[in-house]
């Protein structure tokens, strides 16, 4: 079940902004947070957070940080953060901290209708694919396939590169390549691109949603695009 977190301290807001959730993703599950302590208190778990920005006990902007980092050693899966704020002055200090989106006050329901399906919509892509467990010198990581953005080799290991972070595993990228399947593809010796990632592509480089830029080898250039159109196509239909 989808679970929604909703967490500010206008208690009209609180109470609009659920009923507006519940309207929209009638089988979600939503709980109400009236301060980013009261939230950092429970146990988490949740897909999706509505998080105020300026809040008397503790700011939305430190909650999330406090919240990634007590997260992180569990899963680097995160939840998909929407600040809702009547402040633009916020916003870039929020981009660095990866949210799914940022909305003014007061609040249009349209657009945070779209914004609020199309993170449902991600959830949902990950509960129907099914994770992989990884090993790291410290952890076990539980990643879902389309949360990376591309593996790159490094000697007898492999850097698997997510949105804003990375892991380094004990893992041949023959392997891994086998491991991810068709929606991957070895565009280099040193490098796996996820192809749901690709923002643009020429004859020398692959450019990612993220910003990363990948090598393409010259003798892969006919095979990636074949690999590529495909893909699209199966994405399509």
């Amino acid at each position: 079940m989808l679970r929604i977190a909703i967490c500010d301290d206008d208690p009209h807001m609180l109470s609009s902004l659920a009923a507006l959730c519940k309207k929209i993703l009638p089988e979600a599950e939503v709980t109400e947070y009236k301060s980013g302590v009261e939230l950092l208190s429970g146990n988490g778990g949740f897909e999706i957070i509505l998080m105020d920005v300026r809040m008397e006990e503790m700011d939305g902007l430190d909650v999330i940080k406090r919240l990634q980092s007590r997260d992180r050693e569990k899963s680097p899966v995160r939840p998909s953060v929407i600040f809702i704020t009547a402040y633009d002055d916020y916003v870039f200090e929020a981009l660095d901290l990866f949210p799914f989106h940022y909305l003014l006050k007061p609040l249009d329901e349209e657009k945070f209708a779209k914004v609020l399906k199309l993170a449902a919509e991600k959830y949902t892509k990950q509960e129907k694919e099914e994770a992989i467990l990884f090993h790291t010198k410290n952890n076990h990581l539980r990643l879902y396939p389309s949360d990376i953005y591309f593996v790159e080799s490094n000697l007898r290991k492999v850097i698997i590169n997510m949105e804003n972070e990375h892991f380094e595993i004990y893992y041949t990228m023959a392997e891994l390549e086998k491991l991810l399947g068709s929606a991957f593809f070895r565009c280099h010796r040193g490098y796996l691109v996820n192809l749901d990632k690709i923002r643009s592509y020429d004859r020398e480089s692959i450019k990612l949603t993220n910003g990363s830029s990948l090598i393409l080898s010259k003798t892969k250039y006919a095979e990636f695009v074949d690999a590529y159109m495909h893909y699209l196509a199966l994405e399509e239909g």
